[in-house]
């Protein structure tokens, strides 16, 4: 199936164990041109842009996340309140993901996703900030920072442990 690179299991798809071996001589190389200082350095960048994104996303929610209120979206002033916060971080991410694209030229397509995710919940399609359901802005997010702890030679529960994640 796909060449050999996933096999189905439990109705999902799972690497092969010679694609995991692939991706990870794959990172090795991204690792190694460009230099494991500027993938932590990048890291270390994007963290406090992450902090933003979880209050967006928990803003887009949970009208009051304390008392357990959820965002039903009927207050359309909230609401447009969150898409600005977001539009400004989307922004400032842009301004930080365009000078990365020089050393890792990956980063260019995560910028044009979230610039398509942020453009559609902009025009009022909700889903695009943070639903599972379409390639919406969180999805993307956490690719990217997944992929950010991957090059910086990190893992996830390493991350979480140093309270990164």
């Amino acid at each position: 199936m796909a060449d050999g690179l996933v096999q189905p299991t439990a109705g999902a798809l799972r690497l092969t164990d010679s694609a995991s071996d692939s991706l990870a001589e794959l990172l090795a190389e991204e690792q190694a041109a460009w230099g494991l200082g500027s993938a932590e350095a990048a890291l270390d960048a994007f963290l406090a842009l992450d902090q933003r994104m979880k209050g967006i996303v928990t803003g887009w929610q949970m009208r009051d996340a304390e008392a357990g209120v959820v965002n039903d979206h009927a207050n359309a002033d909230y609401d447009r309140a969150v898409l600005d916060r977001l539009a400004a971080l989307h922004k400032d991410t842009v301004d930080w993901l365009t000078p990365n694209e020089t050393g890792w030229p990956r980063l260019g397509g995560y910028r044009i996703r979230l610039g398509r995710a942020a453009e559609a919940a902009q025009a009022g399609d909700g889903r695009y900030v943070a639903s599972p359901r379409v390639d919406s802005y969180h999805g993307i997010w956490f690719e990217l920072h997944e992929d950010l702890i991957q090059l910086a030679g990190r893992t996830r529960a390493d991350e979480v442990a140093a309270g990164r994640a």
